[in-house]
């Protein structure tokens, strides 16, 4: 990781400033002035950082942004970019915005207002940011609180054509760096326009007249004119669409035919000055897109300026397949209303073929399940809340290794994880995020992912960089553990002690147990048996033996003590999912099959055991089923017995998977019940259930990493999968 002493670099110049006046204003767009002449046969680059996000436009055009997410204080990063080709030869006006959300969500922790820049020509700098540099308020984007896509998100945007009336401002230093960071990853690639096609228009009238744009959306009387599907936007003319008399205005709905992450961009033309609103969204089940749920608004609010107007949105992705569009004008012409992708370019992009395909479909929609999960970090999901977790994440860098070969990502990832440890020991809910909770669980698989990272990538210099945190973890861990050799569940209001979404294994968000009331979780004394696990391989792989065999023998106590504790017994072949343990009384509750698989995987479960434990997991009808999140454990755990289960794995793959697929998917959902879940608010891209290609790698390609870097391939028995198997129905 290359780092930079500020004042000994190109920085050195260079100061961290923002506008007079708005260091204390939330959702603040800043415009920063300057004006390059570019000499022929030059090259020219910018140097920037900022504090939460920024937007360079050369001569009126949006050319790149996108900051990397970064801690303000402890892990700064700054961007190199060539802009050589964005300027023409002769002067040349460019502008910086930047944009600071300046409020905590699950996609960013607070710092300090703020951009520094310097530009160079062939190398030198010519120009930087400081008190000098000429700034106002940007007159366009409205600054100050505004509705909010979600809490994770934190705020959508409202913007101006007509613009505001601004003077200009000063540039005040905001706060100094001793050192900053270059970027881990790659930047983020603009692709062209997704194609969007108009498939249905109409007038509207207002439901209500105040309230979030999501809100009037959502409660708008639709009225229906045409479908538009043979009308496709790739004109020149686009479409243009009248209002009917009586009405407030004309709406229009867009597919992109798919899934898309990227950045909203529009190109129409309005006969008048005009107010107009867009949402965006994954569902159109109820005949609309869902702008409002939950308290959540996907939508934005224009004033629109008679004329043709284009737009791009570059200082927040939005997720989705739909876009629609308000518009309250007699008339509109719209040549798009789209995305324009945002992708992450992959070091690879893998194959696999078999015979049967389903599974080629599962595997093509599990990597593009994964590709609209990853930009500055991993995200669990595109749409809704675009935010990074260690237990989403861990399933996102396995299939990973596999489908894209891809190390700086995941290392990146869990560098940010790390930089989250928090107080108590445990980390962040998100990352780079300061939430009021946290799932304990959570943070006890961030030692599981840094030990598959080493066993994947061969990185030891880094896996010996970030151990100390995973110790840290693991012997807060090992100070709550109890005399009966368990970890009990985490009972105060900040911890949420969530497993998977499914009932009796969800939790509650800010509920505090009962004081005489103990609850021992088996999920969670699996994660932290895997965890010593994880770590003691680590410090094994570093050459430690004396901590490689401490935390061997906290594994091995932590395993011996929660199977004599939950284990139902020889006869019933299952463990039970909880204990509760108070003075009166001792429970035993909830049977589950993630618990069971846990079991096994950890080795909570003595090799004894596992046929029975196996057997249940298939055939007891009493254990709760597993989710596509937590479906790893699932399948690994029936795959120590390959010759009995692989066939019935890779059939449960398909029928979960190809549900989906039947059922429209072209990336796959949070649960099974895609979009109905959650009160409606079911995500229908989400990076945890990219789970079958692994399934494909490790299991029916057999390609098995040995020892940290080195992997063996000894494919399974085609037999014992079925995948390769041509039938004619």
């Amino acid at each position: 990781m290359k780092q930079l002493i500020k004042n000994d670099s190109i920085f050195k110049e260079a100061a961290f400033i923002w506008l007079r006046g708005l260091e204390n204003t939330v959702n603040a767009y800043v415009d920063f002035h300057e004006s390059i002449v570019k000499k022929p046969g030059a090259s020219y680059a910018l140097y920037i950082t900022a504090d939460s996000n920024y937007a360079l436009y050369v001569n009126g055009e949006y050319c790149d942004g996108g900051q990397y997410a970064d801690y303000p204080d402890s892990y700064k990063v700054y961007d190199v970019l060539d802009i050589t080709d964005f300027l023409r030869v002769g002067e040349n006006e460019i502008l910086v915005t930047g944009y600071c959300q300046n409020e905590d969500s699950s996609t960013y922790r607070v710092g300090t207002p703020g951009v520094m820049y310097v530009f160079t020509e062939n190398g030198q700098a010519i120009l930087y940011s400081g008190t000098h540099t000429k700034v106002n308020l940007n007159p366009y984007y409205v600054s100050g609180p505004v509705s909010k896509v979600s809490g994770q998100l934190s705020f959508s945007f409202e913007y101006s054509f007509t613009g505001h009336p601004v003077s200009a401002g000063e540039a005040v230093v905001t706060r100094s760096f001793d050192v900053l960071h270059e970027r881990p990853i790659r930047k983020l690639v603009r692709g062209e326009r997704c194609k969007a096609v108009p498939v249905v228009f109409g007038s509207f009238r207002d439901g209500i007249r105040e309230g979030t744009p999501g809100d009037r959306m959502q409660k708008a009387y639709l009225g229906y004119s045409e479908r538009l599907r043979y009308g496709e936007c790739a004109a020149d003319e686009g479409v243009l669409l009248r209002k009917e008399e009586g009405s407030d205005g004309v709406y229009v709905v867009y597919d992109i035919g798919r899934e898309e992450a990227g950045l909203v961009s529009l190109d129409l033309t309005l006969p008048c000055d005009a107010e107009f609103l867009l949402g965006w969204g994954e569902h159109l089940e109820d005949m609309r897109i869902r702008t409002t749920i939950g308290g959540r608004c996907f939508a934005a609010r224009f004033d629109g300026k008679g004329g043709r107007i284009r737009f791009v949105h570059p200082f927040k992705r939005s997720g989705c397949r739909y876009l629609a569009l308000h518009i309250y004008a007699p008339e509109v012409q719209i040549r798009y209303a789209g995305i324009e992708p945002t992708d992450y370019p992959t070091t690879a992009d893998v194959s696999f073929r078999c015979a049967d395909q389903l599974h080629n479909m599962i595997y093509e929609t599990g990597k593009r399940t994964l590709l609209m999960c990853m930009h500055e970090h991993y995200e669990d999901c595109p749409w809704r809340e675009q935010a990074l977790y260690t237990m989403d994440s861990r399933n996102q860098m396995l299939c990973g290794y596999y489908a894209f070969r891809e190390f700086a990502f995941p290392k990146s990832a869990i560098r940010l994880m790390a930089l989250s440890i928090r107080d108590d020991n445990l980390l962040e809910l998100c990352s780079p995020a300061r939430v009021s909770i946290t799932i304990p669980s959570f943070s006890a698989v961030f030692a599981v992912q840094l030990w598959e990272y080493l066993l994947y990538s061969g990185d030891r210099a880094f896996a010996a960089e970030m151990a100390p945190t995973a110790e840290r973890i693991c012997r807060e861990f090992m100070r709550r553990t109890e005399e009966n050799g368990l970890v009990k569940r985490l009972n105060d209001w900040q911890y949420w002690n969530f497993y998977e979404w499914q009932e009796g294994l969800s939790g509650s968000i800010g509920h505090k147990d009962e004081d005489d009331h103990t609850y021992y979780d088996l999920p969670l004394c699996a994660f932290v048996s895997m965890a010593y696990q994880s770590l003691a391989k680590i410090y094994g792989v570093l050459g430690d033996a004396e901590k490689e065999a401490e935390f061997l023998e906290a594994a091995g106590k932590m395993n011996r003590a929660a199977h004599e504790e939950f284990y139902a017994g020889v006869e019933m072949g299952y463990y039970f999912t909880n204990i509760l343990d108070k003075p009166s009384s001792r429970k035993h509750f909830h049977l589950s099959q993630l618990a069971n698989a846990l079991a096994v995987c950890s080795g909570i479960c003595p090799d004894c055991e596992v046929d029975a434990v196996l057997h249940n997991l298939v055939h007891h009808p009493a254990l709760l089923p597993v989710t596509l999140s937590h479906s790893i454990f699932f399948y690994d755990a029936l795959m120590k017995r390959p010759e009995t289960y692989g066939r019935y794995v890779f059939a449960d793959a398909a029928k979960c998977y190809g549900h989906m697929l039947r059922n429209g998917a072209t990336t796959f959902w949070e649960t099974i019940r895609g979009g109905d879940d959650f009160s409606y608010a079911g995500s229908l891209c989400h990076g945890w259930s990219a789970v079958p290609i692994y399934l494909y790698f490790r299991y029916a390609a057999g390609m098995v990493p040995t020892a940290p870097g080195e992997m063996s391939v000894n494919p399974m028995d085609e037999k014992l999968t079925g995948i390769y198997e041509l039938t004619i129905e």
